[in-house]
């Protein structure tokens, strides 16, 4: 019994490593992140910073978190018409900012990440303790701007949001760490056995 989980969580392991050393992963956040873009006005960027420090390397996550941040700027001010003034760009320089900080953190991954269960626990603190620095950095700067007040419904409305984006994109995540183990036997647990 002990030997099957040990299998199990070195299948996951193994499995894991590759995916966020590809680019299959990475290059699918960045299409959904541009998607997102065209849903909704500012991008979940807390739930995908959260999901890309927990699934990707280091210099892919901050890549990938960087191209969904600018995808998200371009089009707002391009197509959504975002006022080209002094304010909004610092605005858009602070979202990034706070997007890198976060992603940076995330990446830090403490040794429990490398099992299946402590993967999803880091991913939990990620997505709160994300959140809370991002929002936190943007409600400090609208108090130094003196404007852009938000009261609590849409801080909760903006939480939920980056906590149903990070879970889906996690799920998407489990499924195709799920398919790597299933469908290529270097990953299966049986293969594990033999190590």
């Amino acid at each position: 019994m002990k030997q099957e989980s040990i299998s199990k969580a070195f299948s996951w392991e193994s499995a894991w490593k590759t995916v966020s050393q590809g680019s299959f992963w990475q290059f699918s956040l960045i299409f959904v992140g541009y998607v997102s873009s065209l849903v909704y006005p500012h991008a979940p960027l807390v739930g995908f910073s959260a999901v890309a420090g927990n699934t990707l390397t280091r210099k892919k996550a901050l890549t990938c978190v960087m191209a969904i941040w600018l995808a998200n700027q371009l089009y707002g001010f391009i197509i959504r018409q975002y006022p080209q003034t002094w304010e909004s760009f610092t605005w858009g320089i602070v979202m990034g900012l706070g997007t890198l900080f976060v992603t940076g953190l995330v990446t830090l991954r403490p040794t429990f990440c490398q099992r299946f269960w402590g993967h999803c626990l880091w991913l939990v603190i990620s997505v709160i303790g994300g959140y809370l620095l991002y929002q936190g950095a943007i409600i400090v700067f609208a108090q130094l701007m003196g404007g852009h007040s938000l009261t609590l419904a849409i801080l909760w409305r903006i939480f939920l949001k980056n906590c149903l984006w990070g879970i889906g994109l996690s799920l998407i995540h489990g499924c195709v760490v799920g398919a790597m183990m299933q469908f290529f036997p270097q990953y299966s647990s049986q293969s594990a056995d033999k190590v």
